[in-house]
């Protein structure tokens, strides 16, 4: 029977080359101490180590109270602090290379010189799972996540929270991404909430790096809310060999206790930068807003430049699905609203839209060096000093 013989010969083949393949050693508690030390010292972690032992024949479990770590980025000093943070640390197959298994706590908190500052938080099956090169003292890639986060300021109350998080650090892969969040003011009084967002950065198959960009169900008590977009961006003249260094710094920060906030402007300043010194243009090609019956699709070429007013100048052109609920809002030139009276780069600019199909309405647009922006020809928004 040839195909039994192939099946069994596929298996024999098989089974010789997992017999042949390394295999992950034991790593000792001495090494795992060792390995874990250098990772707090660079993260600027403070831990006492509570409990040590092995588990499964070929790990090792450090249990850690008194966990400290200083925050940056925001207004105040501030500084994480947790107990019972458990690091299962493996070998791997790879020479350099070991696993940890980092599981935190359900309790922490947020300590800061002003009460207003300080934050109760919960967390609710939160941790990551990180590859590290001991001979170089760097990460390799980073997994983590959280099913439930939630802040809460002791006095007012105030709260932010959020579901699902996930955080990847990969070779060829960076992304943040999260299925529901909500943050409101004090007594509770909400102030936004979004249902899903994902930030993904990775390298095309030139080289090239690409940004994606959606968020879904967006709510915040405005006029307008961009309940949905959706961006697909790219860059030949920022490879993923000068990107990459820059972002792997930027989660780094993030991980290490600097303001999601803060990390991102630093992540697109120095992006910006970079592609400025390349010269070369950031396509965006395609983006997508929805918002209360409004629809808009389009795409445009930007060139970071640094004598540019606003750091960008580029083309950018897009169809208009709701021009009518627009003008209702904001008037036209000649009879603006009250909004459209305080807003009227944007009654201007929404009426020079042009006919296009399927009842949309066409727009063609320049941002120029002096910070003009240019649609259809027309001059709709200068900047102060009237350039």
């Amino acid at each position: 029977m040839p195909g039994l013989r192939d099946i069994v010969g596929i298996g024999l083949c098989a089974s010789m080359m997992l017999a042949l393949a390394p295999h992950a050693r034991a790593i000792t508690l001495d090494d795992a101490r060792t390995a874990v030390d250098a990772i707090l010292m660079q993260s600027g972690i403070t831990a006492t180590e509570r409990d040590a032992r092995a588990v499964d024949g070929n790990a090792v479990v450090l249990t850690f109270d008194g966990v400290s770590l200083d925050l940056q980025g925001y207004s105040t000093a501030r500084e994480l602090k947790m107990d019972d943070v458990k690091v299962t640390v493996r070998d791997t197959d790879h020479r350099d290379q070991i696993d940890l298994d980092v599981k935190l706590p359900e309790r922490a908190e947020m300590d800061a010189e002003a009460t207003s500052d300080k934050r109760a938080l919960t967390m609710r099956n939160t941790g990551g799972y990180l590859r590290w090169n001991t001979a170089k003292n760097i990460p390799v890639t980073f997994d983590g996540f959280a099913d439930f986060l939630i802040g809460e300021e002791p006095i007012t109350r105030q709260y932010w929270m959020m579901n699902g998080l996930i955080i990847q650090w990969l070779p060829e892969l960076a992304r943040i991404a999260w299925q529901g969040a909500e943050w409101t003011g004090p007594n509770r009084e909400k102030r936004g909430s979004v249902k899903s967002a994902n930030f993904t950065l990775y390298p095309g198959e030139n080289g090239e790096t690409h940004l994606d960009y959606a968020h879904d169900g967006l709510w915040l008590p405005s006029l307008f809310q961009p309940r949905t977009v959706r961006i697909k961006s790219s860059s030949q003249g920022l490879p993923w060999q000068d990107a990459k260094p820059i972002i792997e710094k930027g989660f780094h920060d993030i991980l290490t206790g600097t303001a999601p906030r803060f990390a991102r402007r630093q992540i697109g300043d120095a992006l910006w930068q970079k592609a400025a010194e390349n010269g070369a243009p950031v396509k965006v090609d395609e983006f997508y807003v929805e918002s209360r019956g409004l629809e808009a699709l389009g795409s445009g070429e930007f060139l970071a430049q640094t004598a540019a007013r606003y750091g960008f100048t580029g083309e950018f052109d897009f169809r208009l699905l709701g021009q009518d609920k627009l003008v209702d809002l904001l008037g036209t030139p000649d009879s603006p609203t009250l909004l459209g009276a305080l807003l009227p780069f944007a009654v201007n600019g929404l009426a020079v839209g042009r006919p296009g199909p399927q009842g949309t309405t066409e727009y063609d647009g320049k941002l120029l060096p002096d910070g003009r922006v240019v649609v259809n020809g027309m001059t709709v928004f200068r900047t102060a000093d009237g350039r």
